[in-house]
């Protein structure tokens, strides 16, 4: 099956953080494997500016894990001003993700809009 682009992108940019910081041979199997997803969909579309569209997701999944880490590892749970901050923080890098995510996917008339049904990143 034929992942739509957004969802490969998206895929490919958190296996790429997760091949970076914990460097697992199954996280670099995961990465190497979204490349290839994503490989057919260069081929079709060769004109497109990839490497932008890769960046700019993987800046919005940087940002998301830098902010979420401290959380995950228990490192602010004293500080709860400092956890909601986050929180509206990674919930607005997320909604900016899921926006490229749909622009990707509607620019190639691929997969579905990724809508987030009473949500409160709507």
């Amino acid at each position: 099956m034929l992942r739509d682009a957004g969802d490969i992108i998206d895929r490919l940019s958190i296996a790429q953080l997760k091949s970076e910081r914990i460097g697992s041979p199954e996280n670099k199997n995961e990465f190497r494997e979204c490349w290839e997803g994503l490989f057919t969909h260069i081929l079709i579309h060769p004109d497109i500016n990839w490497w932008s569209l890769i960046n700019e997701i993987y800046e919005y999944n940087r940002n998301i894990w830098d902010l979420e880490s401290e959380i995950r590892c228990c490192k602010i749970d004293n500080n709860l001003k400092e956890v909601g901050k986050r929180a509206v923080n990674i919930r607005e890098w997320n909604k900016q993700r899921v926006r490229v995510k749909n622009k990707i996917n509607q620019l190639f008339g691929d997969g579905f809009p990724d809508i987030k049904k009473d949500h409160i990143s709507e």
